[in-house]
């Protein structure tokens, strides 16, 4: 029973820490695609086609954060 609390705990951390979107400062790099309308991370899915790196700062300005990859957005 212990075991399965456990578990369970380390589900809920896990799925609470993948949905957190971080603060960064605004010459963090962020990337952009030539016809889309949202930001993202290197890594994201969303960028197999076209990859164009800016700044965050320059990216919050035009564009939406991804909600796939959950891009930093910038420090208050």
């Amino acid at each position: 029973m212990k075991k399965i609390c456990k578990c369970f705990l380390f589900f809920v951390l896990a799925c609470v820490l993948a949905g957190v979107v971080y603060a960064a400062s605004p010459d963090t790099i962020v990337y952009v695609t030539k016809t889309g309308e949202k930001y993202h991370t290197e890594q994201c899915s969303s960028l197999k086609k076209s990859k164009i790196a800016i700044s965050l700062e320059k990216a919050v300005k035009s564009y939406q954060p991804c909600k796939l990859c959950n891009p930093p957005v910038l420090d208050k």
